[in-house]
């Protein structure tokens, strides 16, 4: 409803009661929506603590699913900050949690941000590996808005480099895709995708904006 303040008065409201019921998985499921909010509004050191907080609270319950999200919540803020090689070292502690858990939403997720942290230290080649590896996953979860978005990054990562075919044929994917959810929200990235099959064009860094973190 985006009715952002009252939504921090609650969660504020909901940790000082879970901090008083010593509740570790609640205050870390809070910190990780307030992180999520906070980085929605560009605030991203406040959703950095918040995503710190989230993990702290996870390790305190033993929850490594939780860790995990947590730690590429970290990771991926960590990116959006600046400081990629921290981004890159929280992500991979994710995918390795994740994977001792069997947790495919969140290898799929972590695989999708170290992605975008590749991409940005100039590792194209690693980039788009761990792009398909996100993708693959997403697929076999059924997440199609987070297998489109990869899509989108992996076809721009093609794209910026010279490879305008492979560009088209994962831009058309993730246009299948979109099309297959028929959601109105998806309308400004189906409208993007047009706009990219149109002619080829470079796109330097893939858009973190589109996808909703873990």
């Amino acid at each position: 409803m985006n009715r952002r303040d009252e939504a921090h008065t609650h969660y504020l409201l909901a940790l000082r009661l879970f901090d008083a019921l010593g509740n570790h998985p609640g205050q870390a499921r809070t910190h990780q929506h307030l992180a999520r909010m906070t980085a929605a509004q560009q605030i991203h050191q406040q959703a950095l603590d918040h995503a710190h907080h989230s993990l702290t609270h996870y390790r305190a319950a033993g929850d490594r699913a939780g860790q995990s999200a947590a730690l590429n919540h970290v990771g991926w803020l960590h990116a959006q900050l600046g400081a990629q090689e921290q981004a890159l070292v929280h992500c991979r502690q994710s995918l390795a949690l994740a994977q001792e858990t069997g947790d495919l939403n969140g290898q799929a997720h972590t695989w999708d941000s170290l992605g975008y942290i590749h991409h940005r230290l100039g590792g194209n080649a690693e980039a788009v590996d761990c792009y398909r590896q996100a993708i693959e996953l997403f697929r076999r979860t059924g997440d199609l808005h987070s297998e489109a978005v990869g899509l989108v990054c992996l076809g721009d990562i093609h794209s910026a480099t010279g490879r305008h075919d492979a560009a088209h044929s994962a831009w058309s994917r993730a246009l299948a895709s979109a099309d297959e959810l028929g959601l109105p929200e998806t309308d400004p990235q189906r409208a993007g995708l047009l706009h990219r099959l149109r002619g080829p064009q470079v796109r330097a860094t893939p858009r973190s904006a589109q996808r909703n973190r873990p």
